[in-house]
């Protein structure tokens, strides 16, 4: 892939025109990863307003009725539920693991399995998160979609 960097000081905004010839899986990835990076999410820590990027999300996790973002350092509450997020994001690569979390799947750095059917994911950053047998299949399939160059969500999104 041929990569070309241009420096313009007299543009209104900084801007990237990407070409390809057919969307595989690296094409793919760096569109999400582009994506990602240029949404912003805002929360609070401490009573204090954060924007932070979609990019820098771990997971997200709901505690008592409390939904959480966790960043690479930070954790920050959000006034939005699970399955709103997992509905906006899912194209993103984040999708529901269990009960109370929404996991970005590009932080994963491998997957083992556990006991009862279970699969275990550990994080960039030394986490780990369950992935339960009820939400299997469907992370698989998420997965294989991934790697086949797209994502559809069941509501054709």
């Amino acid at each position: 892939m041929k990569v070309n960097e241009y420096q313009k000081k007299n543009i209104p905004e900084d801007r990237i025109d990407f070409y390809y010839r057919m969307k595989t899986k690296e094409v793919n990835e760096i569109l999400d990863f582009l994506k990602k990076h240029s949404q912003r999410l805002s929360g609070r820590v401490n009573n204090k307003k954060l924007l932070f990027s979609l990019n820098d999300v771990y997971y997200f996790e709901s505690v008592d009725k409390k939904t959480f973002a966790y960043l690479g350092n930070e954790v920050v509450q959000m006034d939005i539920s699970l399955q709103d997020l997992e509905n906006a994001y899912f194209e993103s690569g984040f999708i529901r693991v269990n009960k109370s979390t929404v996991l970005n799947v590009y932080k994963i750095s491998s997957l083992k399995p556990g006991i009862n059917m279970r699969v275990m994911a550990l994080l960039d950053n030394g986490e780990k998160i369950q992935i339960n047998r009820t939400y299997k299949a469907r992370f698989n399939l998420f997965l294989n979609t991934m790697d086949k160059g797209g994502f559809q969500n069941e509501t054709g999104k």
